[in-house]
């Protein structure tokens, strides 16, 4: 990258501005500050950066970021959002799972319940047939010799 010379107001507004190689004549020791320039960073849009204290680098005012720190912030919440939503679908699969397991127990204890009341059908009718055998009077026939 080549090197660009600020000037700021006390505000950290940029002020004056000279390009390479004319930035490497600027006096230090009269305010300028000589950075690295910045791919994104355009004299039209001066007025939108400034100087960041803390490490010298060019930085959009509204965020304090460089713009290669922008987009790995934006990259890092779009990976962060798709997790989120990639664990919101495997919550609903398991949800899925789970109600379908459950389905399937409620199935089984249907067909069984089923085969309970075909099975007591079964016996209570065996057991009429016991009662109706019981209280049927026995015919005798009697004989008699005279």
């Amino acid at each position: 990258m080549t090197k660009v010379a600020l000037m700021l107001d006390d505000n950290r507004n940029i002020t004056n501005f000279a390009e390479y190689p004319y930035s490497l004549n600027q006096d230090t020791s009269k305010g300028w500050i000589l950075v690295e320039s910045d791919p994104a960073f355009n004299i039209s849009d001066i007025s939108n950066w400034t100087i960041r204290g803390s490490d010298n680098k060019l930085v959009h005012i509204s965020s304090n970021q460089t713009p290669d720190e922008e987009n790995q912030n934006a990259i890092t919440e779009l990976t962060k959002q798709g997790l989120n939503q990639v664990l919101t679908v495997g919550q609903i699969q398991s949800a899925v799972t789970e109600v379908t397991k459950q389905n399937l127990d409620l199935a089984r204890d249907n067909i069984q319940l089923k085969q309970d009341k075909t099975d007591m059908q079964s016996a209570i009718t065996e057991l009429t047939k016991q009662v109706i055998t019981l209280s049927t009077p026995v015919s005798t026939t009697e004989t008699t010799t005279k």
